[in-house]
């Protein structure tokens, strides 16, 4: 009978064993497979055009998958619906500026910029060839994407620097849709004039007739990363890789190495079949792009001065409060901006 209970014990120590180890087994794999599983993420933006070229390297280079990210993305051509999809939690992260994170604050939700890639844009004035001089452009038809909107920013900041008044000289803004539709409006004569934030599809329009009045180079928080003042608060080792992957973008774009890729990614994204389009695209990002891409508060002002001219509750608004460079501080910190710079040195 000892031998036996003796027996019974040694199994019943060798079952208990063995159920431990294979508890302890399937939570290894469990936290293996929740290691290596990308993190799914969604990331809109509202305007295609090569600005975007980091966003798209991310996605065509997986440089998302390379920091443990599953990313959907997703283009929304109506600044208005990518502001409610952020506030409502549909969309995850904006790849967007300042027009979307002041248009919230105005509706009463919180967003917050972390990053600016653009933080002094340039916009280009084009016009049919009749038109020589500001003047006239006076009863004439200009247009934008929204109103309120980053392009109409642009226009009023163009019209601003050439004296002119929409009221006064009689100028019609058209809501016509994103840059790729407003050129195709200009060349079809639905429209007399446009601003254009990229030299993309200039050189075609030039050929066309077009010309270039005038250029403008406001300080503007115009391309740049959203998201919900939640969702920042939940998921900031998310929202760091995110960043880190639209970084690695830009910074790749940017390399010389990097070159031809982004040249394809935007001909491919923005359907060109001229590389010399795709070129004079690429040629901006250089010009344009911050090597630190810090939320820019000069730029915010600046977009909040213009915006409170159609809703004037964005006059109370602290446009300081929108802004969290924490991440971005935290990169640089790390190293992690430094050694972006020196893969990437050429």
């Amino acid at each position: 009978m000892g031998r036996i209970a003796t027996g019974v014990t040694r199994l019943r120590l060798v079952l208990s064993l063995s159920a431990a180890i294979v508890i302890a087994l399937f939570a290894t794999i469990h936290e293996i497979h929740a290691a290596t599983t990308p993190v799914r993420v969604t990331i809109a933006y509202p305007s295609p055009s090569s600005r975007v070229a980091p966003l798209w390297l991310a996605q065509d280079l997986d440089f998302f998958g390379k920091y443990g990210l599953r990313a959907q993305v997703v283009l929304v051509r109506n600044n208005q619906m990518l502001t409610a999809g952020l506030a409502a939690g549909d969309i995850d992260v904006g790849y967007t500026g300042g027009t979307t994170v002041l248009g919230a604050a105005a509706a009463g939700a919180e967003l917050k910029m972390i990053a600016n890639f653009v933080n002094r844009g340039k916009g280009h004035l084009l016009v049919r060839s009749d038109i020589k001089k500001p003047a006239d452009l006076a009863g004439k038809r200009v247009g934008v994407q929204s109103i309120g909107g980053t392009l109409w920013m642009y226009v009023m900041l163009t019209l601003e620097q050439l004296g002119l008044d929409l009221a006064r000289d009689k100028i019609r803004l058209l809501i016509i849709g994103d840059q790729t539709v407003t050129v195709r409006a200009l060349e079809t004569q639905v429209i007399d004039a446009t601003v254009l934030t990229t030299r993309t599809y200039i050189p075609g329009l030039l050929q066309k007739g077009f010309s270039v009045l005038t250029e403008v180079n406001p300080a503007m928080a115009a391309t740049g990363i959203v998201t919900r003042k939640s969702y920042l608060e939940k998921n900031p080792a998310l929202l760091e890789n995110v960043m880190k992957a639209l970084i690695e973008g830009e910074y790749f774009s940017l390399a010389p190495s990097g070159k031809a890729q982004t040249i394809k990614s935007i001909m491919t994204h923005l359907k060109l079949s001229d590389p010399s389009s795709a070129e004079e695209g690429h040629s901006d990002l250089a010009k344009e792009f911050e090597a630190k891409p810090y939320p820019s508060l000069e730029g915010l002002k600046n977009m909040q001065r213009l915006m409170a001219m159609q809703n004037p509750k964005l006059a109370d608004v602290n446009p300081a409060s929108l802004m969290d460079g924490s991440l971005l501080r935290k990169l640089e910190d790390s190293g992690f901006l430094a050694q972006l710079q020196a893969r990437y040195r050429e």
